[in-house]
């Protein structure tokens, strides 16, 4: 089918090359552009971050064209660095702290969440979490002057979910194909989607009420063992009775007094 497809085709190409090179062309441009098929959209992830009124706060408010449920990861990230080394843009190995993260799902292109940058030292003050770590740890990091907002796809850790609230049959989110600028792809080779933004924000600065801090916040919950009280002695301890007071046993049958008793 395909070979008389192509016979008649040239025969046709032959007959308008005699009168004409430009119908030649032509014919052949309708005829690569119907053959070639049309691409996936390229995957749209935009966000923008504001201020959300108390300090430390940020609202974070995105549109993509992932399917609805999708789940994305949206975190809040600052770059470290030791203090006997300089800021280089092009070092790919920089560590960086975590200062919050949460998990969104897309709702018709929609999404949104809000990001607590900060938290209570155990003192009072407000610092972030990499802050404490190191009051604790004893080391001295210098942070870069900004906050990278990120926002994160990843086909393999979609969990499945119910559309309907009230129906219990979980369904898995349909993934489309990944193509765009925005696309990476793992050390293993599987693809994700990354989108960021970032914004010059300061330390923290100013104190709070510092939390109580609770014996099962302590030692993964076992507490302080030091502080464990011992059990109070028994001021009146059960007197033991004397063996010799004790009725033997034995395995003789009993007597008929020892009936009526």
């Amino acid at each position: 089918m395909f070979n008389n497809y192509y016979q008649l085709l040239l025969q046709k190409i032959r007959t308008l090359y005699s009168g004409s090179r430009l119908a030649v062309i032509v014919l052949l441009l309708l005829w690569c552009t119907s053959c070639s098929s049309k691409g996936s959209p390229d995957i749209k992830l935009q966000f923008e971050v504001q201020p959300a009124g108390r300090s430390g706060l940020y609202s974070v408010t995105g549109n993509t064209n992932l399917p609805n449920q999708s789940q994305i990861i949206v975190a809040a990230l600052r770059y470290l660095r030791p203090l006997d080394q300089e800021w280089l843009d092009s070092e790919p190995n920089l560590n960086y702290a975590i200062l919050d993260r949460k998990l969104v799902w897309v709702k018709k292109g929609k999404w949104e969440t809000t990001l607590n940058l900060w938290q209570v030292a155990p003192d009072g003050r407000l610092q972030e979490a990499w802050q404490i770590a190191q009051a604790r740890s004893g080391t001295s990091l210098d942070p870069a002057p900004e906050v990278s907002f990120v926002a994160t796809f990843e086909p393999e850790g979609q969990l499945p979910t119910s559309e309907n609230e009230k129906t219990s049959e979980n369904k898995k989110v349909e993934i489309p194909e990944l193509e765009g600028s925005l696309v990476r792809f793992t050390n293993e080779g599987q693809p994700y989607v990354k989108a960021s933004q970032t914004l010059r924000v300061p330390l923290p600065s100013g104190r709070r009420p510092p939390t109580e801090i609770k014996p099962e916040d302590i030692n993964d919950g076992w507490g302080n063992r030091y502080q464990l009280k011992p059990e109070p002695k028994n001021l009146n301890p059960i007197p033991q009775k004397n063996s010799k007071d004790m009725p033997s046993q034995t395995t003789a049958p009993l007597s008929p007094s020892e009936f009526l008793r």
